[in-house]
């Protein structure tokens, strides 16, 4: 399963796995989604991206992404997603692609998961906790 990881992509992953390959969370740990959730990439360069987890109701600070952004796979596209704006993830294209096998991510070339770019929060939205290196 290779994906080339851009903003705008939505991953079904696990952050258990996506920790054990390295990944940050710009959040205590403890406070860190549990399970497997989507995730969305923000920001990418060749070797990691940022990824912003999508839940499934509202919470307090959380922003929605509209129906109409979101395409690929029923199972993502007929529900209500919403992200955090105090949690970020910056991980490895290789820990996000070990991650989306552990949780049986149905995303390919041909029924990419996705938001539509211009629905995509920017970067400087959120706080600077995570190093990201990315610019």
């Amino acid at each position: 399963m290779a994906h080339i990881h851009t903003p705008g992509l939505v991953l079904r992953l696990d952050p258990d796995e996506l920790l054990n390959q390295g990944a940050r969370c710009s959040c205590d740990i403890d406070l860190a989604v549990k399970a497997q959730h989507y995730f969305l990439c923000i920001d990418s360069d060749a070797k990691e991206a940022i990824w912003l987890p999508l839940l499934t109701g509202p919470r307090v600070g959380s922003r929605e992404i509209p129906s109409a952004a979101k395409t690929g796979h029923p199972r993502w596209t007929s529900g209500s997603s919403h992200y955090p704006t105090d949690q970020i993830w910056r991980a490895s294209h290789k820990a996000v692609q070990r991650a989306a096998s552990v949780a049986h991510d149905q995303t390919t070339g041909k029924t990419a998961n996705a938001v539509a770019l211009k629905f995509v929060p920017p970067r400087s939205d959120f706080p600077a906790t995570v190093d990201t290196g990315l610019t």
